[in-house]
């Protein structure tokens, strides 16, 4: 709030007016009723109290004091909504400008072997967007080739869209017959090139390594890998290895965030569980190897621990170089004001308080 001591010197002003009101009042009331202001006395009237006394009566002014106490918690709430707004609150926040010069790519592993592990990495892929201001995000997917699901863009609205409908498309459990699979097959129709093979982790990371632009600009550059890496190789035709592919990018200088996880139910019947421990600890293995980051998708603090990595790196790059930003956040007292005085006039209305 830009003047913070301002609703309190509302609410003593108030606290005083109230003061002087009832103090006034006494002496207005101890006054014989025929010398206010010269005003006639009233005339009484004899045998009333049992008029006072009936349970209509009473009602009646209960209702009336009910009444006038929610006016006047009305006039408190229209002092303070007007008090809030008129001291400006406002949100501060500080961001290093270098923060919103990255780019990053989410680089997601779409063989069938993935489909139910798909869905907590898309929670996770969200709640990264979450965190971004100002970056640019792209989607790669991939199986035995990639395609390019959202170039690099700071609309994260779209990306939102892209993650959401891949999202829907992977929730299904493949099987001959199930008509999810002719859907996925549609969407995803780039990942399945003439090569043979599948998730063939190596070419998939090389291409997200190329999927990055404006190579002569200054930027900082992630790549964010999800994936089972159960490679199916039986021909030979992948072109990079996970290791040559994870020097690519090294010599890009890109920072490598691999993201593992893996479904035993939706394995090859071919590899066992001591294939899955292979194929991760090979994941694990080459990322650190490469300067990178290692996380499961199992891991809560995942999406946390990549953000504050990707920050943490980049400001101790720029040198701190923080700019704080002021926004000025009136809606709630708006709000609030408004509603109390439409109310405050249809009580007054209603009942000619």
């Amino acid at each position: 709030m830009v003047m913070p001591w301002l609703p309190w010197l509302l609410a003593a002003a108030a606290l005083l007016a109230i003061i002087l009101e009832l103090a006034l009042g006494s002496r207005f009331r101890s006054r014989p009723e025929g010398r206010r202001r010269g005003r006639p006395a009233p005339v009484r009237l004899a045998n009333s109290s049992s008029l006072l006394s009936s349970a209509p009566v009473r009602s009646r002014i209960r209702w009336r004091r009910l009444l006038l106490g929610a006016v006047a918690l009305l006039g408190v709430g229209v002092l303070t909504a007007s008090a809030l707004i008129a001291g400006r609150p406002v949100k501060v926040t500080q961001r290093n400008n270098a923060l919103a010069n990255r780019d990053i790519i989410l680089c997601l592993d779409v063989s069938t072997s993935m489909v139910t592990t798909d869905s907590q990495i898309l929670d996770t892929f969200s709640e990264l967007l979450d965190t971004f201001d100002g970056e640019r995000v792209g989607l790669v997917v991939w199986n035995s080739t990639a395609q390019t699901m959202v170039p690099l863009t700071d609309d994260y609205e779209l990306l939102r869209d892209q993650l959401k409908e891949i999202a829907d498309v992977l929730d299904f459990t493949p099987s001959r017959g199930n008509p999810a699979l002719g859907k996925y097959y549609e969407t995803f129709a780039g990942t399945f090139g003439d090569v043979r093979g599948s998730s063939l982790v190596g070419d998939g990371l090389a291409s997200c390594t190329l999927a990055f632009d404006a190579r002569g600009q200054d930027r900082s550059r992630s790549i964010i890998l999800a994936t089972d890496n159960q490679v199916y190789n039986d021909y030979g035709d992948q072109i990079y290895s996970l290791s040559q592919a994870a020097d690519l990018a090294r010599q890009e200088g890109i920072r490598l965030f691999s993201l593992y996880g893996a479904d035993p139910d939706m394995l090859d019947p071919d590899k066992s569980k001591a294939d899955m421990d292979q194929a991760r600890n090979e994941l694990k293995r080459v990322t650190l190897d490469h300067d990178g980051w290692f996380y499961e998708v199992d891991d809560a603090e995942a999406a946390s621990g990549i953000i504050n990595e990707l920050e943490a790196d980049q400001v101790k790059e720029v040198g701190g170089n923080t700019e704080v930003r002021v926004t000025d956040m009136p809606q709630a007292a708006a709000v609030g004001l408004l509603a109390a005085v439409l109310v405050l006039l249809g009580l007054t209305a209603w009942r000619r308080v």
